[in-house]
């Protein structure tokens, strides 16, 4: 996901805005093509017109932000805004949704290359490595940071960091939104699995793993589930968790050297074969499939993204949640943070940089509101709050964002982008059974070969 990241739940949106599928890049990517969508405060928007006139705001009034965040994101992001509204009555923010991942990004890169671009967007981590060599985000110096209410103290350490390129900040980290393990407590329960104050204990090692899904599945649960189907991104996150657990890497030098390591990948390569050969998963599912049956009360476990948290609570289904166990070693989950960034305009406009920075300022404040569906806050004045503290079972997993495994740095890589394609199919292939763990490891290691030697795009 999200994305960064599947939603499942509604798409409640106010008055003028506009969703467009944020899965639609499976299906194609006929969504990158120019449309017309309307946007937030009645007008309407040409989020095509990157390409052929102006797409940011025109006045130092007009903000326009643009964002991939729908179903129990996009409706906690519209109270957000709406709370900047309120706050800033003479600001007229267009706040505009694209379609999640390959979409999205391809209209971000036309909308700033045409020197159109929107005022502020929403940008995944990982995606940093891909729009910092070229050029095509604003630098946003501590002083300027500072003089908008915002230090470096401020954010988890882990995201800050990652949030530079060459000793530049190029975007402000909203989140970290990290691979977890929900759990059913009913069921956990029935098979013995919860300690004496109903919570699952920590899970320590693959063995241990599989130990609790056999009991699961003795008392007739579907052990745990995880999608793969149309979602390649869900597979690739259960490996790299499982693989940084080990401690392996996978690319070096931004990319261009693939580094999988053969003995720790068939390691973790062969437990989730395992996990499939002893009908210990059910993998045949999309993510609308896999949180209907965690959320009928059929499965014992759920691996996902924290976003499904709300889509739960609202099913009443007795379930918590906790950081994905570590099996392999140390702790590490598979993660990305949606972060905001200030797309390079053709000619800086302080003013506008300015109001755009006392929106994100606002919308770090509003951060409660956006843990409420899941994604751990990166601002540490809400993370830190008694609050947040309080807000279960979201509060849970919060120590992820200290050791959170970002996809490796490449222009290939990162949420919603190629190597999560090419990688999370063979995956998929794994845990259905269909494929050995020696053909996937071939299979991913040829496409990280492949897609290491392509040249990067200008």
């Amino acid at each position: 996901m999200a994305h960064n990241d599947v939603r499942v739940g509604p798409n409640r949106f106010g008055p003028g805005r506009t969703l467009l599928s944020r899965r639609g890049f499976l299906a194609g990517t006929a969504a990158i093509g120019a449309g017309l969508v309307t946007a937030a405060c009645g007008g309407t928007y040409n989020v095509g017109s990157g390409l052929t006139g102006s797409s940011g705001g025109d006045n130092n009034s007009t903000l326009v932000y643009w964002n991939l965040l729908t179903g129990g994101d996009g409706t906690h992001m519209v109270a957000m805004e709406d709370a900047f509204r309120q706050a800033h009555p003479q600001v007229d923010l267009q706040s505009t949704i694209l379609a999640w991942g390959a979409p999205y990004y391809t209209k971000l890169s036309l909308a700033i290359r045409s020197g159109s671009p929107p005022d502020v967007a929403i940008m995944h981590l990982s995606r940093i490595h891909q729009y910092g060599p070229p050029g095509m985000l604003t630098p946003i110096s501590e002083d300027l940071l500072a003089a908008h209410g915002m230090e470096p103290k401020d954010f988890t350490p882990l995201a800050f960091s990652k949030a530079h390129y060459n000793g530049q900040l190029l975007c402000i980290p909203l989140d970290t939104h990290p691979f977890v393990q929900y759990y059913n407590t009913k069921v956990c329960k029935k098979a013995g699995l919860l300690d004496s104050s109903g919570a699952l204990p920590p899970i320590k090692s693959a063995d241990a793993m599989l130990d609790a899904l056999r009991k699961l599945k003795k008392v007739g649960a579907t052990p745990v589930v995880c999608d793969t189907i149309n979602d390649p991104a869900t597979p690739w996150r259960l490996f790299y968790t499982l693989y940084s657990q080990a401690g392996g890497q996978v690319l070096a030098d931004n990319g261009k050297d693939v580094v999988l390591n053969q003995t720790l990948a068939m390691k973790v390569l062969t437990f989730i074969h395992q996990l499939a050969s002893e009908g210990l998963m059910n993998a045949t599912v999309d993510p609308g499939g896999g949180t209907a049956i965690f959320q009928a009360g059929d499965a014992g476990l759920y691996w996902e993204g924290e976003w499904n948290v709300t889509v739960f609570q609202g099913a009443n289904v007795p379930f918590s949640m906790q950081p994905y166990p570590a099996l392999f070693g140390q702790a590490a989950a598979q993660a990305d943070s949606h972060t905001f960034i200030l797309p390079k305009r053709t000619t800086a406009d302080p003013e506008k940089t300015s109001l755009a920075l006392t929106m994100i300022r606002t919308l770090l404040g509003q951060s409660l509101t956006w843990a409420e569906g899941g994604h751990i806050p990166a601002w540490l004045p809400i993370r830190d709050s008694e609050a947040y503290k309080k807000l279960k079972p979201q509060s849970n997993y919060q120590e992820v964002a200290s050791y959170a495994a970002y996809d490796p740095p490449a222009w290939y890589s990162g949420s919603g982008s190629d190597m999560e394609n090419y990688l999370g199919e063979p995956l998929g292939d794994l845990m259905l059974g269909g494929m050995s763990p020696q053909a996937t490891y071939s299979q991913m290691l040829g496409s990280l070969h492949t897609l290491s030697k392509e040249p990067v795009p200008v």
